[in-house]
């Protein structure tokens, strides 16, 4: 049906097309019950993992429609988000056949397609699962470049307006559940990759053993198209006229450039006034703050607190919220479990926030303890990624711990806990894919700039909190100065080096937190005490230190800089050029020593 014919098609055409469609499915089916002519293929081999890139194809996501069609735009990729799960990383045996439809299945709303934009009659309309044919496009096209036989391909009756200029070497391959399908196969084996970026639809086949005379690149079966023949343009559905056809949807104002979604767990001043200032509007996902999930007694002025400024959370998932406190509370003392623990709970509230994603949301603004498990679950796929990072990657704390064990091979605390492994390869695959990084940590900064250069750096500054004069030490203790260590005594944060470094200096230690296991820790240093996180911990100090191999929240020391302590960090503390801060290296005891001996001398 030419495009200038066009007429809106009755109700009683769609019923007709409904049942020949169901017909012809159910026949399909069958047939393939009987004598299944392709399998499904499982991503657990990954024997071709690194074998050379054979083809590379790469279209747009969101710049193929025009901008009063963006619902069903957003919807197609949505759909691609849920179709790339069940194509990425499947590897095809030589000589088998890749069937589009038995390897993806039935594309239902319950596995979590939408209404996306389909081709018929001359129209881009509103369908479930809508936008599968740019990832069957794709897929040919890849596999034509590869030198693959396409055993099956049909094409469409018409193109979408900028989807693509003839003459390309792109192929045109429309799906339709299941009876028009795409089916793929090579003489050997072969490895498909699927990626979304925030702005592409990206496919590469990998392989090994190319055969000496190359297959014919397209051999099609059942084609009904014409090379040589520009494709009309389709109407589009939500911008179309012709209101009285039953296909037609009323437009949905959510604007060209999609919605915004700020997927946050806790909250700290600088990253409340990014949102505050950068995000107004997004929307926010956060988790609802329970006492439960605390361990110990939280100290006003560090601890991370739920809500700032008045600004509730605009979806809270109470039972993903609850669950997780429930969990740590019952590992909170096992030192074992307790950071498990923590990334259990962080898992379930990604998957809550992931469930409440719209296919609207073109942009996430994500804090960095959720961004490995949203990876995982494909919810970055297609969106724009600003990633609010508070802590070093996963990779690079194990690392510093190990070094920390070698160097204290009888503390087990620095062994206690390493991260499974594909959630750090998950976690390095979102940070490949940010495109603005957000912190304030001067050390977070300096190791995102290296691995991520892809992404925007922007540093924040640290948000003191309300400035207060601490009470300095009363006569009888005068000459004797008072270091107050700003975590509890934990190898991690540097007590094995403070240890080392107060031996033979009269002095009076705090501990801010709480005692080590180990009793010999502090031998040979005068007066201990502990302050469990309670009470005035920076009455009469005369420095605040904190050595730390791992340190991503130094809230106490920020108090300590805004009451006129002097104060002394490691590097990995990332308070960078902070007024009032002496900065040594980890694990360096004799300059840890000497920059301790000047701030009291000063």
């Amino acid at each position: 049906m030419s495009v200038q014919a066009w007429q809106p098609p009755r109700r009683i055409d769609a019923i007709d097309f409904w049942l020949r469609s169901r017909l012809l499915a159910t026949a399909h089916a069958l047939r393939e019950t009987l004598r299944p002519s392709a399998r499904r293929w499982n991503a657990g081999s990954h024997a071709l993992a690194d074998a050379p890139v054979l083809a590379q194809y790469r279209s747009p996501l969101w710049t193929d429609g025009r901008a009063d069609e963006f619902p069903l735009v957003a919807g197609k990729v949505q759909n691609l988000r849920v179709a790339r799960r069940a194509f990425d990383a499947v590897e095809v045996p030589a000589g088998e056949v890749l069937s589009f439809w038995r390897q993806l299945g039935r594309p239902g709303a319950w596995r979590g397609f939408v209404q996306g934009r389909e081709l018929r009659g001359g129209c881009v309309v509103p369908t479930l699962a809508g936008g599968l044919c740019q990832l069957s496009n794709a897929l040919a096209t890849v596999a034509a470049r590869a030198g693959f036989e396409l055993v099956e391909r049909h094409g469409h009756t018409a193109r979408i307006e900028q989807a693509g200029e003839p003459g390309t070497d792109a192929v045109d391959a429309t799906v339709f559940w299941n009876y028009i399908d795409l089916k793929v196969r090579a003489k050997h084996a072969w490895r498909l990759e699927v990626e979304l970026t925030g702005a592409e639809l990206v496919l590469r086949i990998r392989g090994r053993g190319m055969p000496a005379v190359p297959l014919a690149p397209v051999t099609v079966r059942r084609a009904n198209d014409d090379a040589n023949a520009a494709l009309p343009v389709a109407r589009g559905c939500l911008s179309c006229d012709q209101t009285a056809c039953f296909r037609h949807r009323p437009q949905v104002d959510v604007g060209p450039e999609g919605l915004t979604a700020a997927l946050l767990d806790g909250w700290t001043p600088e990253f409340a006034r990014y949102l505050r200032e950068e995000h107004p509007r997004a929307r926010r996902m956060q988790p609802v703050p329970m006492r439960l999930a605390f361990w110990r007694r939280p100290a006003a002025g560090w601890h991370r607190e739920p809500v700032a400024d008045g600004v509730a959370p605009a979806l809270a998932p109470w039972a993903a919220s609850l669950r997780r406190a429930l969990w740590q509370r019952l590992w909170a003392r096992q030192a074992e479990r307790r950071q498990a623990s923590l990334i259990d709970g962080q898992r379930w509230l990604a998957q809550a926030f992931a469930a409440r994603l719209k296919p609207e949301h073109t942009q996430l603004v994500v804090e960095q303890s959720l961004l490995p498990h949203l990876q995982r679950l494909g919810a970055l796929d297609g969106r724009r990624v600003i990633v609010l990072a508070s802590a070093l990657p996963m990779a690079d704390i194990e690392q510093r711990l190990d070094d920390a064990s070698r160097r204290w091979p009888d503390d087990a605390t620095l062994r206690d806990f390493r991260a499974d492994p594909s959630l750090v390869r998950a976690e390095s695959q979102a940070l490949a894919r940010a495109s603005v990084i957000v912190t304030p940590h001067a050390e977070v900064a300096r190791r995102l700039a290296a691995l991520a250069p892809q992404a925007l750096l922007e540093r924040l500054e640290w948000v003191l909190p309300q400035s207060r004069t601490a009470i300095r030490a009363d006569a009888r203790d005068a000459g004797l100065p008072l270091v107050v260590f700003a975590a509890s005594a934990l190898a991690r944060k540097g007590a094995r080096e403070l240890a080392a470094a107060l031996q033979g200096w009269p002095c009076r230690l705090r501990v801010l937190g709480s005692a080590s296991d180990d009793a010999r820790l502090w031998q040979g240093i005068g007066r201990v005490e502990h302050m469990n996180w309670r009470g005035d911990w920076l009455a009469g100090a005369d420095v605040v230190v904190l050595p730390a191999h791992v340190e991503h929240a130094p809230r106490a020391l920020l108090s300590a800089v805004a009451a006129g302590v002097p104060v002394v960090a490691s590097t990995a503390c990332g308070l960078g050029a902070l007024g009032g801060v002496r900065e040594i290296a980890p694990g360096d005891v004799e300059a840890l020593r000497a920059a301790l001996r000047a701030a009291c001398a000063a």
